[in-house]
């Protein structure tokens, strides 16, 4: 049996709308994402299992994973052997942590292993891509990316290799906090501007590209400073109840930055000591989070997705 793990992501990362993308590794060694098994079988077979594993359709010709298999069996592998193929779905559905992506990445990095295909790296974040588009409406790089390569990643359709990886400080936490409740990615991308001024592309793009050239420079705590999230976050914050709150509170905590996780409603703060990150943890899982929510700190993930064994997920 293969079993591959994905992990989750943040999206945007805060200056990078659609652009950057930040895979997360909890320190306490969670594995948050999802899982890929696959067997050989007398014929293609799809199970869906693990602790979100109700919220997606039952019906398997409806689920993203089992489509990616049908398509890399048509147009990848045709001969490959047939397979069982089983979901772990270990990420909320609508998170704003890439849980779409991950199921993504950890199928098709699970049938390229399997069927030695060996897609070169453009190839399998273009394929990616193309799937995970049919559920956010459009093709982004920006939780594909770090998904499947680990990191931080700057990446596009422009960019050369679709990812160019990007430093940053060892001592940053992130402190992941998804509230319980989900936030559909369309009607997140729909409270969008259609537009923006001049001034407004440009800010973003000197914000953006200052913010990179920062980080490779090992300025972080210049890069740090610049952290702000005009395109995306004034729009969408009205559709995260307590966003608001925590971004006014958190600082005093200890964060140096709070901001939202993809499309939302997981918010992510970053400390610069882990005593910092525990104390906007405690914060946010007194007034952020209900029964159904969740919290991590987290590191990045350098990994990205990866073969694991039977005994590091069950």
């Amino acid at each position: 049996m293969i079993s591959i793990y994905a992990p989750a992501s943040i999206g945007n990362f805060c200056v990078g709308f659609d652009s950057l993308g930040a895979a997360l590794a909890p320190i306490d060694g969670t594995l948050l994402g999802d899982v890929v098994h696959i067997e050989q079988a007398k014929q293609d077979a799809f199970k869906c299992v693990g602790p979100y594993a109700s919220k997606l359709p039952s019906d398997a010709s409806e689920n993203l994973s089992f489509q990616c298999l049908m398509h890399f069996r048509e147009h990848v592998a045709p001969s490959m052997s047939p397979v069982l193929l089983t979901l772990d779905k270990r990420l909320p559905i609508g998170s704003g942590l890439g849980s779409s992506a991950c199921s993504v990445v950890a199928t098709f990095a699970a049938l390229d292993k399997f069927a030695a295909t060996q897609l070169p790296q453009s190839a399998m974040i273009e394929l990616m891509a193309d799937f995970e588009g049919k559920v956010s409406g459009a093709r982004h790089y920006d939780n594909i990316t770090p998904c499947y390569l680990g990191g931080l990643q700057l990446t596009a359709e422009l960019v050369p290799d679709k990812a160019l990886s990007l430093p940053v400080d060892e001592h940053w936490y992130y402190v992941a906090a998804y509230p319980g409740f989900a936030l559909n990615t369309a009607k997140a991308r729909g409270v969008l501007p259609q537009s923006l001024t001049t001034h407004k592309a440009v800010e973003f793009a000197q914000r953006l590209s200052s913010f990179c050239v920062l980080l490779q420079s090992g300025r972080f705590e210049q890069a740090l400073e610049l952290m702000q999230d005009d395109m995306a976050e004034p729009y969408r914050q009205s559709l995260i109840p307590g966003f608001s709150d925590a971004k006014v509170a958190l600082p005093s905590q200890g964060a140096k930055l709070v901001s939202i996780s993809g499309a939302g409603p997981t918010l992510f703060a970053i400390c610069q000591s882990l005593e910092d990150a525990k104390q906007c943890q405690q914060w946010l899982e007194n007034n952020y989070i209900n029964e159904h929510g969740f919290s991590h700190i987290c590191k990045l993930d350098n990994l990205g997705t990866r073969a694991i064994s039977q005994g590091e997920h069950s």
